[in-house]
């Protein structure tokens, strides 16, 4: 019985890709990715390493956008790139403001920064500059993808905001094989989701968390026949 515990807490600095390398079953493919929140693909050359040749990057920023779509055009990989400006939360058609931060863009979010934050990344602050957009939930936006029906793994990292797009993704969740969510247990963003909100929200659509969280980073959540599967 103290098996799991102990393999989860050993998993616990873990990279996620790396991880679902170890224990997905062998018979399983993983070769699709949507990654929310992109940024500038730093992930991409770690996602052709592990096997995955179709990826969609998703950005809610109009201008960090620009900078990642030339950024792609220039990618030379054994992978297909596209990317998306979308912002994806729990509803369609909603006017949301997002946040921009001085890191270049990495840290905007929908939500203010708290004082932990500001604690723990000191040269981390809001610029003041807004971005205005319309929301598009997951399902409604990967609809008018070819990703609809070939996602088999779902990257969600949007700064506090993972919940909100997992809820407006029912659908893709039902057929996706794993999700690799950025999660906190620190409120470092004032009405941003925590751990244990989001893995019992997981955890009810069929996933299990293959590692222990840490204060903030990215967690690896595995179907749950998979799992048993790996086990």
């Amino acid at each position: 019985m103290m098996l799991q515990p102990i393999l989860k807490y050993l998993r616990r600095k873990a990279d996620p890709i790396e991880l679902l390398s170890r224990v997905a079953p062998a018979s399983t493919s993983l070769t699709s990715i949507v990654h929310i929140g992109a940024h500038l693909a730093q992930e991409r050359h770690h996602y052709e390493q592990h096997g995955f040749r179709k990826i969609l990057w998703v950005e809610g920023s109009a201008t960090v956008y620009e900078e990642l779509r030339k950024l792609l055009a220039q990618h030379e990989g054994p992978a297909t790139h596209s990317a998306r400006c979308a912002m994806l939360t729990n509803e369609d058609d909603q006017e949301v403001e997002l946040r921009t931060y001085s890191n270049n863009g990495m840290s905007n979010s929908i939500f203010p920064p708290s004082q932990q934050l500001a604690a723990r990344w000191p040269d981390v602050k809001e610029t003041g500059a807004t971005q205005r957009s319309k929301s598009v939930t997951l399902d409604s936006f990967l609809a008018t993808t070819e990703f609809a029906d070939q996602c088999d793994v779902l990257v969600v990292d949007v700064q506090g905001a993972e919940l909100l797009v997992l809820q407006g993704g029912l659908k893709t969740l039902s057929r996706v094989k794993a999700v690799v969510c950025e999660v906190s247990t620190v409120p470092y963003y004032e009405g941003g989701v925590l751990f244990e909100e989001l893995n019992a929200f997981l955890t009810a659509q069929g996933f299990v968390a293959v590692s222990t969280p840490r204060r903030h980073g990215d967690m690896l959540f595995l179907r749950k026949d998979l799992m048993r599967a790996a086990a």
